[in-house]
């Protein structure tokens, strides 16, 4: 076989990624199944089988002087060689196993004492990717075996690369895989090898010095190196007299220490014959391994043979306990088929038995439904008699209803009569709707048409007598009692105001409010710019500033006061032509204070402050008292938005900041235009004051947020833009204009067709004789004529601009 220089050469030929290692050991029958195990598992792959040849060391003790003879020298080489030649043979066996089995397979092997040192530097030196190698000496095997129990396998598992994935098998079973590592915390295990003065070690430098003596013959010492860190040296070899002490010490160069006495007396002994007796024992010896080789290899043949006929014999086996399970399995299933088949025939005998039953019981029910057919038509003819009856009770409930209203009316103008309230005055007549108008107006309140909820109610769209309406559901909780309800009411409705939403009409049955519907959202909306709105010219918002001071200025000049308590941008609503209205003034006034419920609404808000809004006074967080001085706080919140249009939760500390540091102009939103720069920082110091924490320091809204705001509302008028959109607001909306005498109606009046017309048009309609619409040419269910009060109030919003 090759030298090591020969194999050091082919180095190059190994492909990493293509080649599995196999670890392999002095005995090649223990080394078997390692083998045939990586055969197995990776088909197709090229083997190479990698050894660790450990030379055997002999002492020699000496006194003090180091002796080298010529002859010695020679028999140390020759057991060397020796050595290395059945290394080579095990190696050739190896090789023949791989070739009988059809793989591809080479041989690569080092020198050196410690085995697994050996394995962890070829691993690094041929950059091996793939290895195989046993996990645990034969007696340890078992089926639970999960760990490494060999030192070599730890060793070469913890010291060797971490690009190298290694199979830890044991009898030709997978025990254990090393995938790559990352962590360098290993720890070394030794590998324990027999003292120099034990009876094994001595026995075997005597075996070893025997062979080296017999084997003897020439060989240049430069054909003996190892390979330590991809560099040649000399290899080290020891050996060992047998009638020396076991005690001897050790040549750094491996060469044998010898006595000068022994040397010459050894020199004596050799001679020519003995070199050719020794010769031909060589040569017989090597006939006699190839002899033994080649049983051997038959031995191996006759052992697969074997090992393959027990396989098939155990797959035979389990087939046969495969069918015997599986003809169990039928037997089972075809009696439990055996017993559905007699259960069902018992089942077909039962049933059997009920249709006769069934059969005999016929008759009876045939003539039972015959008398209760008869009792049908008794009973049909006395529903339709129920129905009418009900038809007609309901329609004297409906004109009851009726009759109560007009008198509920009549008694209320007759008690504001009496107590000398002027009842001519058209703002204070609202309407009052049934409980079944309000849901028949929401649509059974489907949450689609709800278009708000708060603290003070939820607000659903409706469509009440063909008007479009928003209706608002008061909360249920608390008590109150009809009478108060109706009062308080009816002291909000006298709050008529170009700058706040008018009050239609009300239910006292579900405590709820009728409003007009705008339908252009809130300042909350039109601020954050909702459904990719363009952003308010600076110019409205003024305006809106204004209207919004001026509405504030009417509630709290009201005898008596009355605050609005809640107000914020969502609260202010807009119309067609962006005027803005407040809802929900005094609505506070409606929600029930008694001892039960204790101001619930505050108390909920002081209980989870989370929740406040950013827009409440601190005082009332504090109190729970309304005042005109929680209006200005609010009020000054609204300002800053219109003004920054930023959120409104950290604005207070965002405007004081750009104030303070003379740096305004980063906080304005010059999306609104060119604000007049000078008024609009008198605004925001204004704001401020209004949202200062002590209610003393805050301003008057007449005497100083008027004083400011009302000339610039006046200047953003008289500006060109802001005529141009004064002259396209003087066009008369057509839905203004009655459709008989075509001009502005003063007093419209909605008829049976859903049209609104103006009452003389449609009185004089109705008095000449038409029970026809004017503009449907159908005819008018009745002649009933309802006021439109939300027109109305629009109409003299509109002049009034």
């Amino acid at each position: 076989m090759g030298s090591l220089v020969e194999e050091i050469e082919r180095e190059l030929e190994y492909n990493g990624e293509v080649t599995v290692f196999v670890a392999v050991g002095k005995s090649v029958e223990k080394s078997k199944t390692t083998l045939f195990w990586a055969v197995h598992n990776f088909p197709g792959k090229r083997i190479c089988v990698l050894h660790v040849h450990q030379p055997t060391h002999v002492l020699a003790l000496t006194d003090g002087k180091l002796a080298r003879n010529k002859l010695k020298q020679k028999a140390v080489e020759a057991f060397q060689k020796l050595e290395r030649q059945k290394m080579q043979e095990r190696l050739d066996e190896y090789l023949l196993i791989l070739h009988h089995a059809g793989v591809q397979a080479d041989t690569v092997w080092i020198e050196m004492d410690s085995v697994e040192k050996g394995i962890v530097e070829i691993i690094a030196l041929h950059s091996i990717r793939w290895l195989v190698m046993g996990a645990a000496a034969d007696k340890y095997y078992s089926k639970k075996l999960v760990e490494l129990k060999s030192k070599k396998a730890i060793f070469v598992c913890q010291k060797a690369p971490v690009s190298c994935h290694i199979w830890f098998t044991c009898k030709g079973c997978l025990i254990y895989t090393r995938i790559e590592r990352k962590d360098g915390s290993n720890r070394e295990i030794a590998t324990p090898t027999p003292p120099l003065n034990s009876p094994q070690r001595t026995e075997q430098s005597k075996l070893l010095l025997s062979e080296s003596v017999l084997r003897m013959r020439s060989l240049d010492v430069e054909e003996d190196t190892d390979i330590r860190g991809g560099k040649l040296r000399p290899i080290s070899w020891y050996s060992e007299h047998p009638n020396l002490s076991s005690n001897r010490m050790v040549d750094t160069y491996g060469s044998i220490q010898l006595q000068m006495d022994e040397v010459e007396e050894y020199q004596g002994q050799a001679t020519n014959e003995t070199a050719q007796q020794l010769e031909l024992s060589a040569m017989d010896d090597h006939n006699l391994k190839q002899k033994v080789f080649a049983e051997t290899v038959k031995r191996w043949n006759e052992e697969n043979d074997a090992l393959e006929a027990t396989c098939k014999a155990k797959a035979l086996e389990g087939l046969y306990l495969k069918e015997m399970s599986r003809r169990k399995e039928m037997e089972e299933f075809l009696e439990r088929e055996k017993q559905e088949v007699q259960k069902m025939k018992d089942q077909r005998d039962e049933f059997k038995k009920e249709l006769q039953m069934v059969k005999d019981q016929r008759a009876v029910l045939e003539s039972q439904i015959a008398e209760s057919q008869c009792t049908v038509e008794e009973l049909e003819g006395k529903i339709i008699s129920a129905v009418e009856l009900l038809i007609s009770f309901k329609k004297k409930r409906d004109d009851m209803q009726i009759e109560h209203g007009n008198a509920i009316r009549l008694l209320k103008d007759l008690r504001q009569l009496v107590n000398g309230e002027d009842t001519s005055f058209p703002g204070t007549q609202i309407l009052e709707f049934s409980f079944m108008e309000i849901n028949n107006a929401t649509r059974n309140f489907d949450p689609s048409w709800k278009i708000g909820e708060g603290k003070y109610g939820s607000v659903y769209k409706g469509l009440l007598r063909h008007v479009h309406v928003a209706i608002k559901m008061l909360p249920s909780y608390g008590s109150q009692s009809l009478l108060d309800f109706e009062k308080e009411v009816e002291i909000l409705s006298r709050l008529r105001h170009p700058n706040l939403i008018t009050i239609i009409g009300t239910c006292p049955e579900s405590r709820s409010l009728v409003f007009e519907y705008l339908r252009n959202g809130s300042l909350e909306d039109r601020l954050a710019c909702k459904n990719n709105t363009p952003p308010l010219p600076w110019q409205t918002r003024t305006r809106i500033a204004s209207e919004i001071c001026s509405a504030l200025i009417f509630l709290h000049s009201n005898k008596p006061c009355i605050p609005h308590g809640n107000l914020k941008p969502s609260k202010v609503l807009l119309d067609a032509n962006f005027v803005s209205k407040l809802t929900d003034s005094g609505m506070y006034r409606l929600i029930p204070h008694g001892a039960s419920t204790a101001n619930s609404v505050w108390s909920c808000i002081k209980s989870n402050p989370e929740i406040a809004s950013v827009y409440m006074d601190p005082e009332y967080l504090e109190n729970g008292k309304v005042t005109r001085e929680s209006d200005l706080y609010s009020f000054g919140m609204i300002l800053l938005q219109l003004l920054t249009g930023r959120p409104a939760l950290q604005i207070l500390k965002d405007v004081k900041c750009a104030i303070e540091t003379e740096n305004f102009n980063a906080v304005l939103d010059w999306s609104a235009g060119d604000w007049p720069f000078v008024e609009t920082q008198l605004l925001a110091h204004l704001a401020l004051r209004c949202c200062d924490k002590q209610p003393l320091n805050r301003p008057d809204l007449v005497s100083e947020i008027w004083g400011v705001l009302g000339p610039m509302k006046d200047s953003c008028i008289n500006s060109a833009s802001c005529l141009l959109r004064a002259k396209e607001l003087r066009r008369i909306p057509s839905h203004f204009v009655c459709p008989i005498f075509q001009d502005v109606m003063k007093d419209p009046l909605i008829a049976a067709d859903g049209f609104t017309y103006e009452a003389d048009a449609i009185r004089g309609w109705l008095e000449s004789g038409h029970d026809r619409s004017p503009m449907t040419n159908l005819k008018l269910e009745h002649c009933n004529l309802v006021p439109n009060y939300a027109l109305y109030q629009a109409i003299q919003e509109w002049q009034q601009q």
